[in-house]
């Protein structure tokens, strides 16, 4: 009995000390839009805006900050290096702001086409709890940002090839789906959103797709959808000249449940047939 009071005690007081604890949630901040894509004259100078909001329960100091970016991998590793070119091109309205408990603020930002490199600029808007101002006591780091595609002036180099075409041979829906890859055979330093075409015989479908971002010597993968209705297609995936395409069979889910039935008729009726068919046994003759 004594050991049953000394155990409700203790869990009492458990229970009081983590009550009394002050919480401490992670720092988070929200953005949008994530990708922000244009496309500047000579010498043009456009205006953006990103929504930033805390969703958390606690005030926040955030930094400002603007970096380019390059593709290091054929999955979209992304590194991140400071380009002073790019710092000067690219300026925000505020370099740095506090926000407090579910705020949100519209912050501006200002591309300068004159300042920036001619042709493609790849660049990202950063923001980051600072360590060094936290208004709660919470020091954790959050960093988020909103990625910047820039065509100032001329494009650059817009060569890729599709290397290859992945699609299930037999597929139980009237649309086709897949994967294809893309590879970007121009200049190591540029990268674009290559728009490849999907089309579909016999059916004559049609679709433009624009892949994602691909950097010089890079290959991405892209899946695609094409509604194709039932029956056989060759699937075709293209790129200027560049094509790769795949036969492929498509079936209503009815039709596969009519055909097991059919088969399942088929094997029964085979057995039967057998077993009336079959030959009876000789009978031995017996010696007296």
């Amino acid at each position: 009995m004594k050991l049953k009071m000394l155990l409700f005690v203790f869990a009492v007081a458990v229970g009081v000390v983590v009550s009394l604890a002050p919480t401490s949630s992670a720092l988070g901040l929200k953005i949008a839009p994530l990708e922000y894509k244009t496309t500047l004259k000579k010498n043009e100078r456009q205006t953006g805006v990103i929504d930033v909001s805390n969703p958390t329960s606690q005030t926040i100091h955030v930094k400002t900050s603007v970096q380019a970016f390059k593709q290091i991998d054929d999955n979209g590793g992304l590194q991140f290096y400071d380009d002073e070119r790019t710092t000067i091109g690219i300026r925000s309205d505020l370099s740095e702001f506090d926000l407090g408990p579910r705020e949100a603020l519209r912050m501006a930002f200002t591309i300068d086409g004159s300042l920036l490199p001619e042709g493609d600029v790849y660049a990202a808007i950063f923001f980051t709890t600072d360590l060094a101002k936290p208004r709660t006591g919470v020091g954790q780091l959050v960093r988020v940002g909103t990625v910047l595609s820039i065509v100032n002036k001329t494009p650059g180099s817009r060569s890729a090839v599709i290397t290859d075409v992945i699609m299930p041979f037999l597929q139980f829906s009237d649309t086709v789906g897949g994967t294809y890859k893309v590879k970007n055979i121009g200049t190591a330093n540029g990268g674009f959103y290559p728009t490849v075409k999907v089309s579909d015989w016999p059916s004559g479908a049609k679709k433009d797709v624009e892949s994602s971002l691909v950097f010089g010597g890079r290959e991405r993968r892209n899946d695609f959808r094409l509604p194709t209705g039932f029956g056989i297609h060759y699937v075709k995936v293209g790129y200027k000249g560049s094509e790769k395409g795949q036969w492929v069979v498509t079936v209503a889910p009815w039709m596969l449940v009519a055909i097991v039935m059919v088969l399942l008729i088929i094997g029964i009726e085979f057995l039967l047939y057998k077993r009336r068919h079959k030959s009876p046994r000789k009978k031995t003759a017996s010696t007296s």
